[in-house]
């Protein structure tokens, strides 16, 4: 029986060609777009599950107000976790990992390469995450000046030699002495490395560099510091418990008393401090809404034109029901035929899906490793969708096929009226949530271009960073008054920080003699240590200019207008403050706000503290001249860098490269919507297209007797497009305040946002509309075109 159904599938798709071919198409390409589109969504949600006791591990976050503002870190002191498991039983293992580093590596100096996923971690972190040792003893991590390496790595600095044992040269000064083997983290880790050195290492080496900064006092403190403390705890119930003895422990130290203490959830892809979920967690949401719209514009096409057809099946059916096929042989058979498509869109989709997966993963920035194709989370969701699939294209039709009374069929009185408001109804549908996407689409892409265009109150353009090597910082001043000298280079300034990037410190402001000292009663301010070029460097504008700086710049500051008014709003009442814990520091000048961080929040409070002493420099700041050769100024750069003999390798930052990455977020919901916003409409079209070409099938001999009696191309064009125009214009008025709302949750975490104005909808509707009338408009004059002697030769 199952063979008789599908020779007569095989027959019914050869007899149609061209509406199989546009079934098929459609469904191969919603199948490996929402199968893709799964695949990330199947990761993202898999993040950190990997670890056998992920449901049990807690990072220590904490929080600091000052003002109005929340200030949100997870950099805890190495002796916090200690602390932890030494005062409650529920704590079995407590694991630290130090901040991954760009480093110089080398087996000799021919063999020197600049290496990322450089982390400091104590053996803890491996009774905590489940990151496989291959080779060598956990132990060994305890020790200082030890590492272990992925097998990438291995082979890359020791070939096919057995690395254990051996030696690797860490900035061209301190040895490391390979104990192991790790194996590389999986792709759904938040946890990234190529290297494990021991974190007794980097406290070693902070003493070393750091000696006024780095005491054991300062190491013994039982909050702050510069390790990421991780807790598995017995179960999950226990947290409550652990986060009071947490903050206990921690009130021990009035240095503490305004942090407020917490235990986030590991696996819960958090943010710096765990304040919000991860902006990950919003591709994750639009994806999954684009998948299943996809998926189900390529159903609807499927059941659309299924039915649409349902007239010339209709005597099929009233036979078969005349001579005996019950309901449900036939919908067994409308199954089978709907399945055997399925299973050749699904051979195309297979095909379609490794064409367009490098160029998912380029357009998301993903690497998802192999393997994880075999991830059952991710083969259950795949199943399910194609089961899903199945049962809703077969279901309508076979359901509206086999119920054709077979007297009515026979007689010739079947009209399919029902089913027409139904395919309306579709068509709407698919219309309208291709209306939905171009209108989302030009809102964000509005809201990009908006922000990239924002006057940051500074100039970005050729302006180079350069890092500076944290063991030769006498050197500073030699080198940046030598590259200063360099051709093509205008200007040069020293900072700590880096423009566009994370990793500020924070402190509070008050003015002297204050009544109320608590930390929360300041003002809470970002300050960049920078020395006297630097506003001239990145050309801020002054608000109240100092005539000239004094000659002792110890404890003068610089403040933003944000500060200002933040503080008071008179820069003479504010002329004297006070910093921190009691340090008293004069402002001597107010520069105008500008954007140094992001361009997507106000801006907060900022001090400018100059450096009084070059070897608290981390970076240089170099302008480049219009004219000169950037490569060939930035190579002399790196010479005269080299020149110096320093640890570290020579990197470098474009000021505008960093602000561009400021969008990384923006840009890749903007991918996705441009991507998939394309492709629902093209399978809408390829929809219409179906639809128009059935409606000028079953219509010829109509629109030849219109054609004998007078009827021009415009007449029969508009005769055929119009109940399509209109249908555009419904699922125009359905998408636009489902797109208006969307688009205003969406805008509300923007401080500078476009105004949805009532073009865009405009604009997105003229779109909708012009592509459904070219759509459709080429195959209605195809028809009317169409020589009327071929359609009536017959009667």
């Amino acid at each position: 029986m199952i063979s008789n159904y599908l020779k007569i599938a095989f027959r019914n798709l050869i007899r149609n060609k061209v509406f199989s071919f546009i079934n098929i198409i459609g469904l191969a390409l919603g199948l490996a777009v929402s199968t893709l589109i799964l695949l990330f969504v199947s990761h993202e949600v898999s993040y950190d599950t990997f670890h056998k006791n992920y449901k049990r591990i807690y990072q220590v976050g904490a929080s600091l107000k000052m003002g109005e503002q929340q200030f949100n870190f997870s950099n805890m002191s190495p002796r916090l976790g200690d602390a932890l498991k030494e005062n409650s039983a529920s704590v079995q293992a407590v694991g630290r990992k130090a901040a991954p580093w760009n480093v110089t590596l080398e087996t000799d100096p021919k063999h020197r390469f600049d290496e990322s996923g450089f982390v400091f971690a104590d053996e803890g972190f491996f009774k905590v995450f489940d990151f496989k040792i291959l080779q060598g003893n956990i132990s060994s991590i305890t020790r200082p000046y030890t590492i272990f390496l992925t097998p990438e790595m291995a082979f890359k600095y020791f070939g096919k030699e057995n690395p254990i044992g051996k030696t690797l040269k860490w900035n061209r000064k301190t040895d490391l002495e390979v104990v192991g083997i790790v194996e590389k983290n999986p792709s759904n880790s938040s946890i990234e490395f190529n290297f494990l050195t021991s974190l007794s290492t980097n406290i070693l080496e902070n003493k070393k560099n750091y000696p006024d900064y780095y005491t054991d006092k300062k190491l013994n403190e039982i909050a702050t510091g510069d390790y990421e403390t991780f807790l598995l705890l017995d179960a999950a119930e226990s947290e409550p418990n652990v986060l009071n003895i947490l903050k206990k422990i921690t009130a021990e130290d009035s240095a503490n008393k305004d942090i407020t203490f917490r235990l986030n959830y590991f696996a819960n892809h958090l943010g710096v401090g765990g304040e919000k979920l991860s902006d990950r967690l919003m591709y994750v949401y639009i994806s999954s809404a684009v998948a299943i719209l996809i998926l189900l514009l390529a159903l609807v096409n499927f059941m659309n034109l299924t039915t649409a057809r349902a007239t010339t099946r209709a005597k099929e059916v009233g036979v078969r029901k005349s001579i005996g096929a019950n309901r449900l042989g036939l919908t067994t058979q409308f199954y089978v035929e709907s399945t055997l498509t399925i299973f050749i869109a699904c051979t195309l989709a297979i095909v379609l899906f490794k064409a367009l997966q490098p160029v998912l993963y380029k357009l998301l920035e993903l690497k998802i490793d192999i393997g994880f194709l075999l991830n059952p989370y991710f083969l259950v969701s795949l199943g399910s969708v194609l089961l899903i699939s199945i049962l809703l294209a077969g279901s309508y039709p076979a359901f509206v096929l086999s119920k054709f009374n077979p007297i009515e069929v026979l007689k010739g009185k079947f009209q399919g009226k029902g089913n027409a408001a139904i395919r309306q109804s579709l068509t709407v549908f698919q219309l309208a949530v291709s209306s939905v996407l171009i209108f989302c689409s030009i809102i964000i892409f509005g809201q990009i271009k908006k922000m990239r265009a924002k006057n940051l109150g500074l100039n970005k353009d050729q302006i180079v960073t350069i890092n500076l090597d944290g063991q030769a910082r006498t050197k500073n001043q030699a080198l940046l008054n030598e590259i200063k000298q360099i051709d093509g280079v205008q200007n040069v300034s020293g900072s700590k920080h880096r423009i566009f990037a994370e990793g500020y410190n924070v402190t509070g402001l008050k003015k002297i003699g204050a009544r109320d000292n608590s930390i929360a009663s300041m003002v809470g301010t970002i300050i960049f240590d920078v020395d006297t070029s630097y506003m001239d460097l990145f050309a801020i504008q002054w608000k109240v200019k100092p005539e000239r700086l004094p000659s002792n710049l110890k404890n003068k500051i610089l403040l933003n207008e944000s500060a200002v008014k933040a503080l008071g709003g008179n820069v003479d009442i504010i002329k004297n403050l006070e910093m921190g814990q009691g340090e008293p520091v004069e402002v001597v000048g107010v520069f105008k706000d500008f954007n140094y961080i992001d361009v997507k929040h106000e801006i907060k409070p900022l001090m400018l503290k100059f450096i009084t002493d070059t070897q608290e420099m981390n970076h240089i700041n170099i302008k480049i001249s219009k004219e000169a050769d950037i490569v060939n100024t930035i190579a002399q750069i790196e010479k005269t860098y080299n020149g110096y003999k320093v640890e570290s390798a020579f990197t470098y930052y474009f000021a505008d490269d960093s602000f561009d990455k400021l969008f990384k977020s923006e840009d890749r919901i903007a991918n996705i919507f441009g991507a998939f916003t394309g492709i629902a409409i093209f399978i809408a079209c390829l929809g219409l297209f179906g639809l128009i070409t059935f409606m000028a099938e079953q219509k010829t001999k109509e629109i030849g007797i219109r054609k004998v009696l007078g009827a021009t191309v415009f007449n029969i064009t508009t005769m055929l497009s119009k109940g399509f125009l209109k249908l555009a214009m419904v699922s125009i008025g359905i998408s636009v305040p489902i797109a208006y709302y969307a688009m205003t949750q969406w805008l509300q975490d923007f401080t500078y946002r476009i105004e949805l104005s009532w073009w865009i909808f405009a604009a997105g509707g003229i779109g909708i509309t012009l592509l459904a009338l070219l759509t459709v408009g080429y195959q209605a004059v195809r028809a009317a075109l169409m020589n009327p002697v071929k359609s009536l030769k017959s009667e």
